[in-house]
């Protein structure tokens, strides 16, 4: 047989029955990516203020935001009752001057930046505002020209415009389906009126009443705004004066899950739905999951804590994170990893998030001395080099993950352990049977073409049944630098390996060749 090749065709399909797979599909893994033509170990976090007494943070992160104001970033995190603000160097409580928060830990935070603006809303509070310019000391205030005593499920920006979606008004009558937008603003400053009985202005607002269904979230794709309910999804198209805006159904068959859960791409939104993930393109629906990872992914989340789901891109690497709580966790632990080019999926572990934000990481030095900043761009002009000994570069975009658990803001892909632990990465498969499941295959040999930087361990087994239990020869200890393949003698009828690693290394598996024969045969 020749070798397995281009194992990152479809990465982890558990799913499907194993000896129905492709044979360059994988059967399990956990903490390991599709990327290219290989499957390689996920890369792990650090702590952004490691050994930085002076740039500590200083609440339980729940959100987190960053702005690039005259070639200085400032990042703004927000606690339970109290938000801050950091230029690497010094900490600001920049909570409103009028006392602290009162946000439902199971609503969080949404916001954004618009127009250098930094907006934030937890659903119970009036919204705030933040910037214009961003100066660190400087207090936040409540977003001027607010409806006085109204609140929003999530608060989002279009264009020049914002949207309250799920309004609340003055007097705390919910309005679960309505959508309010404000008057369009200039660059620098926020909306001047949300008054939509003034016919002067641009602001309104507008019912989806069609499907019973609440508003959950909504987010900028293109030239449109996506709504998206519990059970259904409208488009917001600006057409100007006199309704300024057009609504029209794109579905009334799925929604999203929770706030936070879509993210835009090239092709469209990625959407962690109520039963599945999905890119929405603006007027069909493509599931993700389906046939693959759909059972897995929602059997782990099962009745659990959906509040708790959260969506974040990965441009450099081409990648969704669709984050959940898996097995009764109370904070995201676990990520489903899609690449949008190689339509491939991976399984990473997280360290109890709340949020994730891509951005500009800090500097973290070595020695005790303060972290510096360093001044970024957008994403489309700052990608930086993806660096394969996966060194710590300041000038990538990286996933920056908020912990309230953990008391610390993270820096994803950017070392070989989990905040100096040593974790463990794996990628099986099993039920591989060559085309002839009656025919037992004695395997003397597994040939790894393999890059690491050092030894991992590797299994070899099988079963010869599809529903058996696999039995395991093993480990054997392989280090690429040194070695093309490992010796083993088992015989099954369906055959298996795997890949596993518990120590600080990294590695990346391009193909791999079991040897074999019919047994009794020469």
């Amino acid at each position: 047989m020749p070798p397995i090749t281009k194992l990152g065709q479809y990465g982890i399909i558990k799913d499907v029955k194993p000896y129905n797979l492709p044979p360059n599909a994988f059967s399990d893994g956990e903490n390991v990516r599709a990327y290219e033509d290989s499957i390689e170990k996920s890369d792990g976090h650090i702590d952004a203020f490691e050994d930085q007494e002076v740039g500590r943070i200083a609440v339980d992160p729940y959100w987190l935001t960053s702005l690039i104001e005259t070639n200085e970033a400032f990042w703004v995190y927000a606690g339970s009752s109290r938000v801050f603000a950091t230029n690497g160097v010094l900490q600001a409580d920049i909570t409103r001057a009028t006392g602290s928060y009162a946000m439902d830990t199971d609503r969080g935070w949404t916001g954004g930046v618009m127009g250098g603006v930094i907006f934030l809303n937890n659903g119970v509070d009036a919204p705030q505002q933040w910037g214009s310019p961003a100066v660190l000391t400087a207090k936040l205030t409540d977003l001027s020209n607010w409806p006085s005593g109204a609140t929003c499920g999530s608060l989002r920006s279009f264009k020049q415009f914002m949207f309250a979606l799920n309004y609340t008004n003055g007097s705390g009558t919910n309005y679960p389906r309505m959508l309010k937008w404000s008057n369009s603003a200039s660059f620098n400053s926020v909306p001047s009126t949300w008054d939509a009985t003034d016919a002067t202005q641009d602001a309104g607002e507008y019912e989806l009443a069609d499907t019973p269904g609440k508003i959950i979230d909504g987010s900028e794709l293109r030239d449109a705004f996506m709504i998206y309910k519990e059970d259904s999804i409208w488009g917001a198209q600006f057409i100007g004066p006199p309704f300024i805006f057009r609504f029209y159904k794109i579905s009334e068959s799925t929604g999203a899950i929770n706030r936070r859960c879509m993210a835009e791409f090239p092709n469209g939104h990625f959407v962690f739905g109520v039963n599945d993930c999905y890119i929405n393109d603006g007027q069909n629906l493509t599931s993700v999951l389906d046939q693959r990872n759909r059972r897995e992914v929602f059997d782990q989340l099962g009745g659990g804590n959906f509040s708790k789901c959260f969506v974040t891109p990965y441009f450099i690497r081409s990648e969704m994170w669709a984050c959940y709580p898996s097995n009764g966790s109370t904070w995201a632990n676990r990520a489903m990893v899609w690449n949008w080019r190689t339509n491939a999926i991976g399984f990473r572990d997280l360290p109890d998030v709340a949020f994730i934000h891509q951005g500009v990481a800090p500097t973290v030095s070595v020695g005790g001395d303060s972290p510096t900043w360093v001044s970024g761009t957008s994403w489309d002009e700052n990608i930086g080099y993806w660096d394969d000994d996966n060194k710590y570069d300041p000038t990538r975009v990286y996933p920056l993950m908020a912990s309230p658990p953990n008391h610390k803001i993270l820096i994803a892909d950017t070392s070989n352990m989990f905040d100096n632990v040593p974790f463990t990465a794996k990628i099986e498969r099993t039920g591989l049977h060559f085309g002839s499941a009656a025919t037992a295959k004695y395997c003397r040999a597994v040939y790894l073409d393999m890059e690491s930087s050092g030894p991992v361990d590797v299994y070899v087994g099988g079963q010869d049944s599809p529903n058996a239990t696999v039995v395991w020869e093993g480990p054997f200890s392989f280090d690429p630098a040194t070695q093309e393949k490992i010796d083993c003698r088992v015989t099954y009828k369906y055959l298996a390996f795997k890949v596993v690693s518990t120590t600080d290394v990294s590695w990346s598996l391009t193909s791999y060749d079991m040897i074999w024969q019919p047994a009794g045969g020469r």
